[in-house]
């Protein structure tokens, strides 16, 4: 019920569908790259109010005047061959979780079902580095930003990997820019980069899940969003702080103690700002309730 009640009381803002890019800005747009329902148990553990979890691979189009980013890509068509390089329980976590998204589409697809070219993107920011946000960046051209911490595991996963394909890390190693937490504390994080200057997209470093893992604020006029990747996988996760369930624990959180610690982080941000929708990477429901479908995008003035 509380969760229900949250989700309802998250106005939605008006959306335009696949908005030709120049004629709104700024502006950001819901890229979905596939779509699958999993157990509900699957989605954190102790979950009691998600029967389903409506699980998604997505990323977040940002149309602004500096220029377009798009925040995480998910898999790359060599996803399988990929998943294939990892150790044992991550190889068989990771062909399940490729298995699920054998509808996919990937970025060029995706960009355009909201009106958008790949080559009109100024850089790819990565949450973090798994194949399932940071393969697709291998259908694109643009630069990939990650955090420094982030950039190092990447490399280090090339020669002993854990659940980054070395394949995957190497073909997109020379891309790779380092985001510097150069803007000071926000919103209770000691340390953030105000990409464009202007507050409308600020990183946070959110390590736990990788070393390196970042959230992403997305502020509009009346439309605050926090992106936080995969600190926790569904929303009755994130306003509850629940760690992940024991599977997907295992087999994908670099630091299993310290992301526990960030999903009750994540729960005590809510609690605090109620206001700002939560997004994790997987919560379709989360990203409905933002945008309302897939390649929506939100309203925005007109260009000047």
């Amino acid at each position: 019920m509380r969760l229900a009640l949250t989700l309802a009381l998250l106005a939605l803002v008006p959306i335009t569908a696949g908005a030709a890019p120049g004629k709104v800005i700024p502006q950001i747009c819901w890229i979905e790259y596939s779509a699958t329902d999993l157990p509900g148990a699957m989605g954190g553990q102790g979950i009691t109010e998600m029967k389903v979890w409506h699980s998604t691979f997505s990323g977040v189009l940002v149309r602004h005047p500096k220029g377009d980013i798009l925040i995480d890509t998910g898999l790359s068509p060599d996803a399988l061959a990929e998943v294939n390089e990892l150790p044992k329980n991550e190889r068989t976590f990771g062909q399940g979780i490729v298995k699920s998204a054998e509808s996919r589409i990937y970025p060029p697809q995706a960009l355009a079902k909201a009106g958008e070219g790949g080559a009109d993107l100024k850089a790819i920011l990565i949450t973090h580095a798994h194949y399932d946000h940071m393969g697709g960046a291998l259908t694109l051209t643009a630069p990939v930003l990650v955090s420094a911490a982030e950039k190092q595991w990447i490399k280090a996963q090339t020669k002993s990997p854990t659940i980054v394909p070395p394949s995957m890390a190497g073909r997109l190693s020379s891309r790779l820019q380092v985001i510097q937490y150069d803007s000071g504390a926000y919103m209770g994080f000691a340390q953030s980069k105000d990409y464009y200057g202007d507050h409308s997209v600020v990183v946070v470093p959110l390590p736990g899940h990788t070393p390196g893992s970042q959230g992403v604020f997305l502020n509009l006029p009346g439309k605050r969003l926090f992106l936080i990747g995969d600190t926790t996988d569904t929303l009755e996760a994130a306003y509850r702080g629940l760690p992940k369930s024991d599977v997907v624990r295992s087999a994908t959180d670099f630091v299993p103690e310290l992301a526990d610690r960030q999903a009750a982080a994540i729960a005590r941000f809510h609690r605090a700002h109620p206001d700002i929708a939560i997004i994790p990477a997987h919560d379709r429901t989360a990203y409905a309730v933002a945008f309302g479908q897939p390649f929506a995008c939100t309203a925005a003035a007109p260009r000047r």
